[in-house]
């Protein structure tokens, strides 16, 4: 099991942006191409090969995740990244899960949902 007590905002935000490009049962290179840049400009300071190795690892963690049909750690991320951001960069972040989700050329069943419940959950976050 991964520890994610040192994990950052970053972190779990990477971690719902990979479920949300996992949702269809992969990471597409186009996905993962359009993750990494939306990842890099929250944090436009970090180096962007180090960031690919973070988006990696979380992905990975993910994975594991859902092998073992785990879903409380994403609950967990959503909820952290809704406490941490506000409503004008949870609108961005939802914005980049589209983006994401679209990368590929195709838009799965998995996806909508997954893009329904976040926005349903972060809208709650502001008390929408």
């Amino acid at each position: 099991m991964t520890d994610r007590s040192q994990w950052s905002l970053i972190h779990h935000l990477a971690y719902v942006y990979s479920a949300i490009a996992f949702s269809d049962g992969s990471i597409s290179e186009d996905e993962l191409e359009v993750f990494c840049r939306n990842l890099h400009n929250w944090v436009p300071q970090e180096d962007p090969q180090s960031l690919k190795q973070t988006v990696e690892s979380v992905a990975a963690v993910l994975a594991e995740d859902k092998g073992r049909g785990e879903l409380g750690h994403l609950h967990r991320s959503i909820g952290i990244v809704a406490d941490e951001l506000d409503d004008e960069a949870r609108a961005e972040a939802l914005t980049d899960l589209l983006e994401i989700a679209d990368a590929d050329g195709r838009f799965a069943p998995g996806e909508n949902a997954l893009l329904l419940r976040l926005r349903q959950a972060w809208g709650e976050a502001r008390g929408a």
